[in-house]
């Protein structure tokens, strides 16, 4: 039958979960049921950092929202949002399976050049594992993290299918976001999707280059720019095949 996958590239509007929540709303019908679609790394406010604090005040909707999408579309979804936990703040990915949270995976790496450190705490290495899904077995990797292959030699090792990149990468650094995520399938012989922001969102400009990736390599669906609906269709067998063709100890 094969799996989908889908990313939804957009421009993300600076601390306006309403107006964010309801571009994703408007893409819903586009979302295989069944399937799997990556948000960009927070795609409900973006790095509002003056109103982090009232943001994660909020992530209940968020998180209602992404729960009611999920179980519509009978689909797995994940997007990044703050969530306070005590009196600190992480940069969390979600995974929501036919309306269910399942997950929750906090960046590890914070990006020193957005001063996420300033602002967020980092969690800890064994957050990065691998999830079971109706989608398949996922990973994440949150943005800034793509530089650092430890994180998906890890996932690698315990048997990862699908590696899930969510991002706010810059547009001068487009041309290496392209480069780690194509090399980060072909290295762990994986699926890999990436969603990344779009356009100018507060002081920033990022970058697009969303795309889903097999384990050979090959660019399944891609988007330069632009706000984009990326969906391909898979067959998570290809994984061992690729595996099995080319063993890689790791």
């Amino acid at each position: 039958m094969g799996t989908f996958l889908s990313v939804f590239q957009f421009q993300v509007e600076l601390g306006n979960i309403s107006a964010n929540l309801k571009k994703v709303e408007e893409i819903k019908s586009l979302i295989p049921e069944g399937g799997l679609l990556l948000l960009p790394e927070m795609f409900c406010c973006g790095f509002d950092y003056p109103n982090m604090e009232k943001l994660a005040q909020a992530s209940q909707e968020v998180l209602d929202f992404l729960s009611t999408l999920s179980k519509e579309r009978k689909a797995v979804i994940v997007g990044t949002l703050p969530l306070k936990e005590g009196n600190k703040l992480y940069n969390t990915a979600v995974v929501f399976d036919s309306g269910k949270l399942i997950a929750k995976r906090g960046k590890i790496e914070l990006f020193p050049l957005y001063k996420e450190p300033q602002y967020f705490s980092p969690t800890e290495e064994s957050d990065n594992r691998v999830i079971e899904t109706t989608a398949g077995k996922i990973g994440i990797v949150i943005c800034f993290e793509v530089r650092f292959n430890r994180f998906t030699n890890s996932l690698r090792r315990e048997g990862v299918q699908i590696i899930l990149v969510p991002a706010m990468w810059g547009i001068e650094r487009r041309e290496h976001f392209k480069v780690l995520t194509r090399a980060r399938a072909i290295e762990t012989q994986s699926f890999l999707i990436a969603s990344n922001s779009w356009g100018k969102t507060g002081k920033n400009t990022f970058g697009g280059a969303s795309g889903i990736y097999s384990p050979w390599g090959e660019i399944l669906a891609f988007a330069e720019g632009g706000e984009s609906f990326l969906t391909a269709k898979i067959d998570l067998e290809e994984v061992e095949r690729v595996r099995n063709k080319i063993p890689v100890r790791f």
